[in-house]
């Protein structure tokens, strides 16, 4: 209410601006006060380079943030930062055994997880960079298409051991996390689902 108050009544002296990758998400109430401006994502490549330029980032790493922001180029400047980097870090161990693991430490890894509760929709989208990486090697075996190529070994015991039904799987839970998290599901049991669901497929 408070929010569409100052919509309907802004201070003169301001400019309210919304930035969204969900415009659906916004109540219709919101929308039809709003000038809506859609904008073209940028070019991962060109993210980059941007990167690598502007922050002297690794190749590597710049290729990992540039996937993940996946044409944002604010969301990709936020993943240079040292808590980005943690959090990665702690996905990245989580989905190198989550195949090995016993349930019990799925229930302590999603305890882990919950540091990250306010970035989890961001560690869902590293998860999916992963898993894209895992289907390219999959189909084509291709190190040099490999966000996390680094990550080779890895990625290549997974596509190995995993069909293209259990990866497609696997791709449609992380959706459903996403929308479970926004119709505000309890997160354990949201990630609880999910990792068991990387898990037997």
């Amino acid at each position: 209410n408070a929010l569409l108050k100052t919509i309907e009544e802004p201070p003169e002296y301001a400019v309210i601006l919304f930035l969204t990758n969900t415009l659906d998400v916004l109540l219709q109430t919101v929308r039809s006060r709003c000038i809506i401006m859609n904008l073209r994502s940028v070019d991962t490549k060109l993210i980059q380079q941007y990167l690598m330029q502007k922050y002297q980032l690794p190749d590597y790493q710049a290729r990992v943030c540039a996937a993940y922001a996946q044409g944002n180029v604010g969301k990709a400047m936020m993943a240079t930062s040292e808590h980005f980097r943690e959090m990665q870090d702690f996905l990245l161990r989580l989905l190198k055994r989550v195949d090995d693991m016993e349930v019990y430490e799925i229930v302590a890894a999603i305890h882990d997880m919950t540091t990250y509760k306010m970035d989890i929709r961001d560690l869902i989208d590293l998860m999916m960079v992963w898993y894209r990486d895992v289907l390219i090697l999959k189909a084509t075996e291709d190190i040099n298409q490999l966000v996390y190529q680094d990550e080779h070994k890895y990625l290549q015991k997974k596509a190995t051991t995993s069909s293209y039904e259990g990866l497609n799987n696997i791709m449609e839970a992380l959706e459903k996390a996403k929308v479970r998290l926004n119709a505000n599901v309890n997160f354990d049991i949201t990630m609880e689902m999910l990792l068991l669901t990387i898990k037997e497929n």
